[in-house]
């Protein structure tokens, strides 16, 4: 009974330590520190801003040997192709070759405001639409690096009958349906090689943001959400999610040692 009333009186103390010991890591970061939804938002009056990290954090992560990363994932600006309510299977797939091909529809630079040292490389898919949205927003300051490994996942619409018609987004949802399922694929590459792509992807952006800190890319809706996973699966925190908008951005951060 002893033993029992005495742990009892130990245990406040043992809960107060443990606390302070998990403050001790916690309350260690910068007082600098807002919370990561507010970083992303401060002080941009755009649609979507891109930035450096704020320097007061960043001077303050230092001293403790930490250095914080960011990538944004943007996503190019609407394509200027016609849209029709109903399609055959024939016209979805040609609706899809002209998405594919069509410039963008002309759009207010000042949707996009960039604050970023001009050390950066700006990175694209090979699609026209993702590299004129880059040239558009950063084109006139920064170099720009088109790749293919950036492209936008592919899709193959269903056959069927030229007399049999429905809205476009109901080809699509079959059509994409049946890829992820792993059928629909012949001529393209399957959605297990679509995933793999967008893993890789995702470390070249890793390695963009170890060298310059902020790391950019302007890609399309998809393979911009296939990224974030999986940057989340390697530890990076999403902080904003807008990168299957047209020209919004989805931004993820991770702190990590400055000599990383």
């Amino acid at each position: 009974m002893i033993a029992i009333k005495n742990s009892f009186k130990v245990f406040p103390i043992a809960v107060l330590g443990f606390l302070l010991l998990g403050c001790s890591a916690q309350c260690n970061l910068p007082k600098e520190k807002k919370s990561l939804e507010q970083i992303s938002k401060t002080n941009c009056d755009a649609f979507t801003c891109v930035s450096e990290v704020d320097t007061n954090l960043q001077d303050e992560l230092k001293k403790q040997g930490k250095r914080m990363l960011q990538i944004y994932l943007i996503r190019h600006a609407k394509p200027n192709v016609k849209k029709n309510w109903f399609y055959s299977a024939d016209e979805a797939r040609q609706y899809v070759l002209d998405y594919n091909s069509a410039p963008i529809i002309p759009f207010d630079s000042s949707l996009v405001s960039v604050h970023l040292r001009p050390k950066h490389t700006i990175y694209c898919s090979s699609l026209p639409r993702s590299q004129e949205t880059a040239l558009k927003i950063f084109g006139d300051k920064f170099p720009i690096v088109s790749d293919s490994i950036f492209r936008e996942f592919e899709i193959r619409m269903v056959s069927a009958s030229s007399f049999f018609k429905m809205p476009l987004g109901i080809w699509q949802a079959f059509s994409r349906g049946s890829w992820m399922l792993g059928f629909n694929h012949r001529g393209i590459e399957s959605h297990k090689e679509a995933k793999l792509r967008a893993k890789q992807a995702a470390e070249n952006l890793i390695k963009v943001a170890h060298d310059e800190e902020t790391a950019v890319l302007v890609a399309h809706g998809m393979l911009n959400g296939a990224i974030s996973k999986e940057l989340e699966k390697e530890g990076w925190k999403l902080i904003r999610r807008q990168g299957q908008v047209n020209l919004g951005a989805t931004i993820l951060v991770k702190i990590v040692d400055i000599n990383e």
